[in-house]
């Protein structure tokens, strides 16, 4: 194994050996380096006191990161670094290595050592398993997070997770309860943007009960419906399978008929439906999202688009215009993108609707190319203008609606003279006195 460390890196190092201390390039950036990944920065471990650093290093630019500052950030374009003391007690490299998480971040290098693994890091790479790092579960105990962690590094890295690994995963499970939620939602962003996420989170699915429990409604509740060939549970992986990589529309698509169950009624044919289902699954996912602290421009998007997801197209270009006028064009997108979807995870009954929706993909297009699509509140006339030309207050909301639907008609234009004249000869009284 060939492993060439940067002259500018060496440089740092060899500053740390003269002054009589340790730097090993370490974690991450040794993981890649055996895994012949590119590096975007350079970690360097160090049993030096960090604060004292900037001395050492006074030819370089230099700054402080991290809580405490416990990083020292050394600034190269082409060769970014970060030195940091080892965090174990003692203030040693083996220990600081036994405490890492995983055997592939369980390793350290530098010229005058070589490769240091005291695990089985290098073997595991070239075997293709994601390891605990250590001879029992005590580095889940020390941060249980590490076992979402787990399920992203397996997805990223096309790795299987060692049977006792798993084992001590689904053991502690229950721990992640005690995560702060901020983390266990970077972890799960994280996890929905690996490739085949729908396979993780059906392979580990007792595990996001913990973080998601509302999902259990889903699991083998059966649809009895000819529209559908899975139970609801299945149905939105098949739908989160078929979504690309985005970690909005893969939500999107796991929690968009998470309300199902609670919606199920029969006719008296036994066939089941869900009235109201869109509205209760966007309720159902502003809790979970608020609970895990989602930003609050996500919690709008994934409620909006779940909450349109099954409604039908409108096919009138004044109707039309009104439905595209409710989203942006990133939100149309994805809103398409779910409803292809959602048709591809229901039964071969249904792949006609595919080409329907095709069509009406096409129509919104071409108005959006058109730019008759404004929203409401873009008018070039408000409500004060019109109080002004003698529109009465509680006639106000009324008239606005005539003058956004003849312009979504067509036969306006989105501009303030031609709306206060057609105010002046068809909303206001004909004795009106201008």
């Amino acid at each position: 194994m060939n492993i060439t460390i940067p002259k500018p890196v060496n440089e740092v190092l060899t500053l740390l050996y003269e002054k009589n201390y340790e730097g090993y390039l370490i974690g991450p950036t040794i993981r890649k380096m055996v895994m012949d990944e590119k590096i975007d920065k350079y970690i360097i471990g160090t049993n030096a006191d960090v604060s004292k650093l900037p001395k050492i290093l006074k030819d370089y630019k230099t700054r402080f990161v991290g809580e405490n500052d416990q990083t020292l950030v050394v600034e190269n374009n082409k060769f970014p670094m970060e030195i940091s003391e080892y965090t174990s007690a003692d203030n040693t490299l083996e220990t600081y290595l036994s405490e890492q998480d995983f055997t592939m971040n369980a390793m350290a290098y530098s010229d005058e050592d070589g490769l240091i693994d005291y695990g089985t890091g290098v073997l595991d790479i070239k075997n293709e398993i994601l390891r605990l790092n250590g001879p029992d579960d005590e580095n889940f105990i020390a941060d249980p997070l590490r076992i979402l962690k787990a399920i992203r590094l397996s997805g990223e890295y096309k790795m299987r997770i060692d049977l006792q690994t798993a084992n001590y995963m689904f053991d502690l499970k229950e721990e992640l309860k005690d995560i702060p939620p901020e983390r266990i939602r970077d972890e799960l962003i994280r996890i929905l943007r690996v490739d085949k996420s729908a396979f993780y989170f059906k392979k580990y699915f007792e595990i996001f009960l913990v973080i998601i429990p509302e999902l259990t409604l889903m699991e083998r509740f059966a649809q009895n419906n000819p529209e559908h060939v899975y139970d609801v549970l299945e149905h939105s992986l098949v739908v989160m399978k078929n979504t690309e990589n985005d970690y909005l529309l893969r939500l999107c698509a796991l929690l968009h008929d998470i309300g199902k169950p609670l919606c199920y009624q029969e006719d008296e044919n036994g066939v089941g439906h869900f009235p109201n289902h869109c509205q209760k699954s966007a309720d159902m996912a502003r809790e979970i999202m608020n609970r895990l602290k989602f930003h609050k421009r996500d919690i709008q998007v994934v409620t909006k688009i779940i909450n349109y997801h099954d409604i039908n197209i409108p096919e009138k270009e004044n109707q039309l215009k009104q439905f595209i006028a409710k989203f942006d064009e990133i939100e149309l997108e994805m809103l398409f993108k779910l409803k292809r979807a959602n048709i591809l995870g229901k039964s071969l009954a249904c792949v006609n609707e595919l080409k329907k929706l095709e069509k009406e993909y096409e129509m919104v297009q071409e108005l959006l190319k058109r730019r008759t699509c404004i929203k409401k509140n873009e008018l070039k006339i408000r409500g004060k203008d019109l109080l002004d030309l003698g529109v009465k207050q509680e006639d106000i909301g009324r008239a606005l609606d005539v003058l956004y639907n003849e312009i979504l008609d067509n036969n306006l234009k989105n501009h303030k003279d031609q709306l206060v004249n057609y105010t002046i000869k068809n909303i206001l009284p004909e004795n009106y006195d201008e």
